[in-house]
């Protein structure tokens, strides 16, 4: 069985590969996701904010900058790259492609229940995401 660690770091792996699928036996079907935008009930949400990125950033790269376990839980801090070359889904309708790079820092803490993480909290700042995309006026 992977660490908790292990999982999470599959996990960006797979996305900078962009395979939402790699990602999905990872998750507990019933994973709560809690995420600046609220929270996630669900694998099929949480993958659905993953497609969104996909699709917004065709090129995304995740860094660990730092990284901690302990027991079930593994915390990291990390970026998040990659360039807005497609529409991003909100809850307030797409924002267009800017062909803007954005680069911004987020704190992960995976909780991992029998092989699988079943609670998952991700923190970053959606206004300065919002403004390297250039959504905001």
């Amino acid at each position: 069985m992977s660490s908790p660690l292990d999982l999470i770091t599959q996990h960006y792996a797979n996305l900078d590969r962009r395979d939402l699928d790699a990602s999905e036996p990872l998750f507990a079907e019933d994973v709560e996701t809690v995420t600046p935008q609220g929270t996630l009930k669900g694998r099929d949400e949480f993958k659905q904010m993953g497609a969104a990125f996909l699709a917004a950033f065709t090129d995304t790269h995740h860094t660990v900058s730092r990284s901690y376990a302990d027991g079930d839980t593994a915390i990291v801090e990390a970026v998040f790259s990659g360039r807005h070359t497609g529409p991003m889904a909100t809850p307030d309708g797409a924002i267009p492609p800017t062909g803007n790079t954005v680069s911004f820092a987020f704190a992960d803490f995976a909780q991992v229940v029998d092989g699988v993480c079943t609670s998952h909290r991700v923190y970053w700042d959606n206004v300065a995401l919002m403004a390297q995309m250039g959504a905001l006026q």
